[in-house]
């Protein structure tokens, strides 16, 4: 078996002779760029145990190997209990959710998967990938290589979308759905983003943060930390541009809503009041769409409901996922 040392040498051997391949077979083994250890890992890495440690959460961290697309992916792993998956935002990682896993790691047994390009799983380039293949088998990837025939989500902002997409492509694998903060691109209108400063600074993460919660004073440092080192991981940034450049603003919940009455599994959507991406009527209209779903209003929240909320948003996720 290939080890993870061997498989970095051979990728920096690919690199080298990138010059004398042609141009479309050297857009596809540049694809995914392997994790490579190195300060800034490192740095994440002790920030990431901080942060899990601040919220009482005792994980350990997995790597699996999917085979489409062909990566390894980073999973903490939590509690016990029935499973749960978790699936983080766009700018997050998977310890984002901490103050939730804390919350639930004694009734659930928690699984939350780094997408690609963020935290320790593989880095990639979204230019020339097929985006809503690449959402769809990367669950299903997590989940086979963590031997989950089936699972509960739980997910926030891109995650969110990424969710909804595998239920609609896979209902039979996704027992309960649950829906933090609103799914990426709920609006009929792209809204115009608020302007935001480089993630090169706690001050500067604070600012980015703070966009999305109603408290700032919530925020705690170690999350700051974790941020900020999240950032500073090679490839994250270009994982997060590439997908933006790649999506042109196409892929969006708001464009799933025609497929809805299709969404069998049953699925709460728990919409903080003060989210900046929209308002909670859209999580009204898309649950009246949806056979088997209901919003919940989270009061005094926004996009990272479960940070302004926590004990709230807890209470919500575990008694859905427990109901009959």
């Amino acid at each position: 078996m290939t080890t993870r040392r061997e498989f970095v040498s051979w990728c920096s051997r690919v690199v080298a002779m990138s010059g004398s391949l042609p141009r479309d077979l050297l857009a596809q083994t540049s694809a995914i760029t392997p994790l490579v250890p190195g300060p800034e890992v490192d740095r994440f890495k002790i920030a990431q145990r901080q942060l899990l440690v601040r919220y009482g959460v005792s994980a350990r961290s997995r790597y699996v190997k999917l085979g489409k697309p062909a990566l390894t992916a980073h999973v903490l792993e939590a509690g016990r209990g029935e499973p749960v998956l978790f699936l983080h935002g766009g700018i997050g990682t998977a310890c984002h959710f901490a103050p939730l896993i804390g919350l639930l790691q004694q009734e659930f047994r928690v699984f939350a998967a780094d997408r690609p390009g963020c935290g320790l799983t593989d880095k990639i380039n979204y230019r020339g990938v097929q985006l809503r293949e690449h959402a769809v088998d990367f669950i299903a990837g997590v989940m086979d290589g963590l031997q989950l025939p089936t699972a509960r989500i739980v997910a926030n902002s891109l995650g969110g979308y990424w969710a909804l997409l595998f239920a609609l492509t896979h209902p039979q694998r996704v027992t309960k759905l649950v829906l933090i903060g609103e799914p990426a691109g709920s609006a009929p209108t792209q809204p115009q983003p608020p302007l935001e400063p480089a993630s090169d600074s706690l001050e500067n993460m604070r600012a980015i943060y703070q966009l999305r919660v109603s408290n700032g004073d919530r925020l705690s440092n170690e999350l700051l930390e974790e941020g900020l080192a999240s950032a500073r991981i090679p490839g994250v940034s270009l994982a997060w541009a590439t997908w933006r450049e790649q999506d042109k603003g196409q892929l969006r919940t708001f464009n799933l809503r025609s497929e809805l009455k299709r969404l069998s599994p049953a699925t709460l959507l728990a919409w903080g009041d003060k989210d900046y991406n929209g308002s909670p009527a859209l999580g009204q209209e898309m649950a009246a769409m949806a056979p088997h779903a209901h919003c919940e209003v989270v009061p005094d929240a926004g996009h990272w409901a479960w940070i302004d909320r926590p004990d709230l948003c807890a209470s919500l996720t575990a008694e859905f996922l427990k109901r009959a």
